[in-house]
């Protein structure tokens, strides 16, 4: 890996990344600039595409079978990164996970009731997506949200 540095006058840090970016030292390369919070926006795919989104715009993320794909507006996205490497990234941008595959936005969830089983139902802004925060994720979730928020 080649890393180069140039001083310039800009108001904020810039990093440009060139190559294969669907390599695996490119991923995590992008995994800890968004640690550190130099990363505004994530990369999502579709069609053989990608599509770079600001934290905010996406709802939740759900891991499926191998895959784990994000929600954006209506529209599914698929994330190459791990639920679990969502949860780190993103706890600083509004992310929790809710459930074994579910990492959600705080800031699109409408409300949330009890279940007779212990569980809860959040229902989201769009007023028709509900998840279910297993009764495992809901102390953290609560303390997230009261603690973050």
């Amino acid at each position: 890996m080649k890393i180069m540095l140039e001083q310039a006058a800009l108001a904020e840090p810039e990093v440009c990344i060139r190559g294969e970016l669907a390599s695996p030292q490119v991923t995590a390369l992008i995994a800890a600039l968004q640690r550190v919070g130099g990363l505004g926006k994530i990369f999502l795919y579709r069609d053989e595409r990608e599509y770079p989104f600001d934290p905010g715009e996406i709802s939740f993320f759900e891991a499926r079978g191998s895959k784990v794909y994000a929600r954006c507006g209506g529209e599914e996205y698929e994330t190459r990164h791990k639920l679990y490497e969502l949860c780190e990234l993103l706890a600083c941008k509004g992310f929790v996970q809710i459930s074994k595959g579910v990492v959600a936005n705080v800031d699109s969830i409408r409300s949330v009731e009890a279940e007779f089983s212990g569980n809860y139902t959040a229902l989201l802004k769009d007023g028709k997506t509900q998840l279910t925060i297993s009764r495992k994720y809901m102390k953290d979730f609560r303390n997230y949200v009261m603690e973050v928020k």
